[in-house]
């Protein structure tokens, strides 16, 4: 994938990651805002492990938001946009759909890896 493309499917995921803490921020009161963190896409990701931030967080927007912290891991270890499975390319349509995809659109719906 080329750097412009990555470039994209990154902002796409910061984009679906801040609307996610948008929900969370209005439903969350607390004096101190634990989701002001410094650092780089996966160091914000891993902070969302946190168990105050996870107390706010639904089954859907925890899953979300681990699936967006491996997609950053992906992209930081250089094989985003690669099936798990097969090790192809992931349809770029899938992946406009789903940018946090693992897998094509042959293996999505295998368990496991």
């Amino acid at each position: 994938m080329n750097s412009k493309k990555l470039e994209y499917y990154k902002n796409k995921l910061k984009t679906m990651e801040n609307d996610i803490l948008e929900n969370i921020k209005s439903e969350t009161i607390d004096e101190e805002n634990p989701f002001e963190i410094d650092g780089d896409l996966v160091d914000r990701a891993d902070a969302f492990n946190s168990a105050t931030i996870n107390e706010g967080l639904s089954a859907s927007q925890k899953k979300m938001i681990e699936e967006i912290r491996r997609a950053y891991q992906r992209i930081k270890d250089g094989n985003f946009g690669k099936c798990s499975v097969c090790g192809e390319s992931i349809e770029e349509e899938r992946l406009e759909a789903v940018p946090y995809a693992e897998k094509c659109k042959k293996h999505m719906n295998i368990p496991g890896k």
